[in-house]
């Protein structure tokens, strides 16, 4: 019989101050250890994708046509994937529901823009502006300017006769082209009516037509040329600061040039405040606000120019692009041209020119319109948002700072949503939306149509953008007949970039169709 001894007191008091001593400091180890198991067990995997190589992922893979590569993408992984651009995760979301997951319900989170590494190098210290400013009170204070300052109703109306008068001018040139017989570019014919509304409605006046106008006009298409080029430092940010492209640097001395360009038109207007010459526009109100100081942060004349640049260059390029797809669907579909027509004929008749008014009364030409933008939206993969903190979509995880596209192309163009013609333009089906009441608007609300984004970061200028858009189509179409040049073809080839233009510029021959000259004079 083994002999059964009792520790005394001392020793049992040592022994227990030992295992709480070890409980003390293992019980946290332990529980990390417990929790790691558990999240690792739970934890949302990243969304699948092609593995592509080592340091350059799917760099050397990419189709030149990003939005339709991404599309093939969806069908083999599914519409929420993944894949590595350089050192870059990219998150590419292809259906509605998951778009209305970081665009409407987790938003804030979604709210920042990637910042492309030439905008970096060009604006330097300076403030980011409000495409590319992080979601915060930099960005609120922007935006509310714009919308309330710019872009408001009253700003709209107060030069709506500057507008009419460019379409005028616009008018009266097509006229003496067609009496030659000559083809038009409709691209470079749309970007300058529309630059000159633009700069209108910001300025004051046209830019007009000078050397310095010519130069400004290159200056903003060069910059939104840049920003499409690929730029190896977007891919390998370790190498940014040396700019290797030179891209950068460009855009900083476009910067520079452009700033000095609208430094000339606001001394100019200061001149005209000294002399007691106002004339309520849009540049008076914001020379007013740098004076008066009395935003929280301060708007200052950097972000001032900053804000002509984004809607002088961003606005004028994404309307000319809506006119020119418009156009070629139309010159491609002859019969729905001359329902439009008809329609203008039975509105607006042919003794007299379109008016801004008449925009509610054109049905058909707004089918149109909300058709091209469909088939092809202005920012066909939106400008990449990033998310400010680990988030979960579709059941997987996107890590923060993570670069997420929403491909609007492939939604806008998706047969569960648009059935079997998807792919055609049809402006029938907006009618037939609307007898159903289901018409979408192009608020960023239905997340199957988003040609002007959605969310917080939605484009400010919607509501000018459509107005300015039929209202420059429905001019042309009304004073014109169009057709093809002689012996050509008609391409819709689309050329990815920050802007879906088409890949050759469209030319077409314009014929007089109202009796009456003073229409065109």
């Amino acid at each position: 019989m083994a002999l059964i001894t009792h520790p005394d007191v001392s020793t049992v008091t040592g022994i227990a101050t030992l295992l709480t001593l070890a409980i003390t400091v293992l019980f946290p180890f332990l529980i990390r250890l417990k929790r790691k198991h558990v999240n690792e067990k739970h934890r949302l995997p990243i969304p699948p994708g092609p593995r592509g190589l080592p340091i350059l992922g799917s760099l050397p893979f990419l189709n030149p046509n990003l939005h339709h590569y991404f599309t093939g993408l969806a069908r083999s992984y599914g519409p929420i994937f993944s894949l590595r651009l350089g050192f870059k995760l990219c998150v590419v979301i292809s259906s509605p529901s998951a778009a209305r997951e970081i665009l409407k319900v987790q938003d804030a989170a979604f709210a920042n823009h990637v910042i492309p590494a030439a905008i970096r190098k060009s604006y330097g210290n300076t403030n980011l502006d409000i495409l590319w400013a992080p979601y915060g009170p930099l960005w609120s204070m922007l935006r509310k300017i714009t919308v309330n300052k710019m872009l408001g109703g009253a700003s709209m109306e107060a030069v709506a006769p500057l507008r009419r008068l460019e379409m005028r001018r616009t008018v009266e040139a097509v006229w003496g082209q067609s009496k030659m017989g000559a083809s038009i570019d409709v691209r470079e014919t749309a970007f300058l009516t529309a630059l000159n509304m633009m700069t209108s409605l910001l300025l004051g006046e046209p830019v007009g037509g000078g050397p310095d106008e010519k130069e400004f006009r290159r200056a903003i298409e060069e910059a939104i040329g840049l920003l499409m080029a690929p730029n190896v430092a977007d891919f390998f940010p370790v190498v940014a600061p040396l700019d290797p492209q030179g891209i950068g640097r460009r855009m900083k001395e476009l910067k520079v040039w452009i700033d000095e360009y609208l430094d000339g038109i606001v001394e100019k207007k200061k001149r005209k405040l000294a002399s007691g010459e106002k004339r309520g526009d849009v540049l008076e109100a914001l020379l007013d606000l740098v004076e008066t100081g009395n935003s929280n942060p301060p708007f200052t004349m950097d972000d001032l120019y900053k804000l002509l640049m984004n809607l002088v260059g961003g606005a004028t390029d994404n309307i000319t692009t809506a006119i020119e797809w418009s156009m070629a669907e139309l010159l491609n579909h002859p019969m729905k041209m001359r329902i439009a027509q008809q329609e203008l004929d039975a509105v607006v008749g042919k003794h007299r020119v379109v008016e801004e008014s008449d925009i509610s009364q054109l049905r058909y030409l707004c089918a149109v319109t909300k058709e091209a933008l469909r088939l092809y939206p202005p920012v066909p993969l939106f400008i990449p948002h990033s998310p400010s903190s680990n988030c979960a979509v579709g059941g997987f995880s996107i890590p923060t700072c993570t670069t997420v596209f929403v491909n609007a192309w492939a939604i806008h163009r998706d047969p569960c949503f648009w059935g079997k013609d998807a792919g055609e333009f049809k402006p029938e089906r907006w009618l037939e939306a609307a007898k159903e009441k289901s018409s979408f608007s192009f608020g960023g609300n239905e997340f199957c149509y988003m040609p002007f984004g959605a969310g917080r970061r939605m484009c400010v200028g919607v509501a000018m953008g459509e107005k300015m858009v039929v209202y420059i189509l429905a001019s042309l179409l009304h004073s014109f007949d169009w057709q093809l040049p002689e012996g050509k073809s008609l391409d819709l080839q689309e050329r990815f970039g920050t802007v879906l233009r088409k890949t050759e510029q469209l030319f077409a021959v314009p014929a007089v169709r109202l009796d009456k000259t003073e229409l065109y004079v």
